[in-house]
């Protein structure tokens, strides 16, 4: 299986002490610096995708002894990685539940034209939150994220690409006659246009994050892949193929992707180390993903029986225990999957088939 893979920027590198370490740049980490090192090593290893998951609010009691969830907008944050980054394709989270479709077209489209085209977008339904947005409460959350989305995307469209002339000889600079109207959905009865030309007629890949029934019921209509949290590759299973079950009737194939909790070093026992530092009064989040603790060798071996029993379609990496995770995670275990075959990219594109059987 030829697996996706992105990477969270949320700083889980920081979680429990890790943040104590005195390399561990924790004084930066609302600056752009601190994670632009990781979006780099991303995007030098080739992989698909950086992923901000993103909060609409700080629960102070975890902030006195360590970083907790407090973390940049994520909007804000690709936006400043997009004009540092080429290739790699940027996913900011989007609550439909407390945000406004005008407001996230524009500023998606004003992303993608900033990227250069390299925009995708997790949708999620908020569980906390309310009390910073009382305005925008919904009674059923996914038939609002169902509105919220087509809303979206009708929006998307109403200031197509091909609409910008810019023909300075006649004096055209765009064909208004293209310009469109979205039509109210729901709660949401936003005209447009919006102010942003379309990059292209392609719509912004897709990602949602969610395990209940209803989530999985939203992902079949409209996620091309779906953040997953299992710990075992029978649960993951299980999963995808509930997933497949329920895009299948709408001709859709949308990927598994679990989040793999990955604390690396040069050796077991220092990656065990690491690892406890990083449950050392921490959340403990980490523990419900899928976790690998030890070596390079040790994730390739795990990811591998992953994608060979056919327990996920990809991964998203939170690192843990330090940036060093990241480091060997790019360094060692992506160059290995890509000699195997487990990992492709549009820019990595990895060995034949009939390489890879000489």
């Amino acid at each position: 299986m030829t697996l996706r893979i992105g990477l969270s920027l949320s700083p889980t590198w920081l979680r429990g002490d890790s943040w104590r370490q005195r390399a561990s740049g924790a004084e930066s980490m609302f600056s752009t610096e601190f994670y632009l090192g990781p979006a780099k090593l991303a995007e030098a290893a080739q992989l698909d995708f950086l992923f901000k998951p993103d909060a609409g609010f700080l629960d102070p009691a975890p902030l006195g002894r360590g970083v907790g969830f407090a973390a940049l907008d994520s909007i804000v944050l690709m936006t400043a990685l997009a004009t540092q980054t080429s290739q790699i394709r940027l996913i900011p989270t989007i609550s439909s539940t407390f945000a406004h479709p005008y407001t996230v077209a524009r500023q998606l489209q004003s992303l993608d034209q900033l990227s250069g085209g390299r925009v995708g977008w997790n949708v999620v339904t908020s569980l906390g939150g309310a009390q910073n947005f009382p305005e925008s409460s919904v009674d059923d959350p996914y038939a609002n994220a169902t509105d919220f989305v087509e809303m979206i995307e009708a929006l998307r469209q109403t200031f197509p690409a091909d609409a910008l002339l810019v023909d300075r000889r006649n004096g055209r600079f765009a064909d208004i006659s293209t310009l469109k109207t979205a039509t109210p959905r729901g709660r949401y009865a936003s005209d447009g246009p919006i102010p942003v030309p379309a990059v292209s007629q392609r719509r912004w890949p897709l990602v949602h994050a969610g395990g209940s029934a209803r989530s999985r019921e939203f992902a079949a209509q409209y996620a091309d892949l779906v953040f997953a949290m299992a710990s075992t590759p029978e649960d993951s299973q299980r999963q995808r193929a509930a997933l497949r079950a329920a895009a299948e009737p709408r001709r859709r194939r949308v990927g598994l992707l679990p989040g793999l909790a990955l604390c690396l070093a040069d050796t077991r026992a220092e990656a065990q180390r690491l690892a406890q530092e990083a449950g050392t009064r921490g959340t403990g989040a980490h523990v419900q993903h899928w976790s690998v603790t030890g070596t390079p060798d040790d994730a390739v071996v795990a990811i591998t029986e992953w994608a060979d029993t056919e327990a996920c379609d990809g991964l998203i990496v939170l690192p843990i225990g330090s940036i060093r995770s990241l480091e060997l995670f790019t360094s060692e275990v992506v160059p290995a999957l890509v000699a195997s075959g487990h990992y492709r990219s549009p820019q990595h594109p990895g060995p034949s088939r009939q390489e890879r059987q000489r």
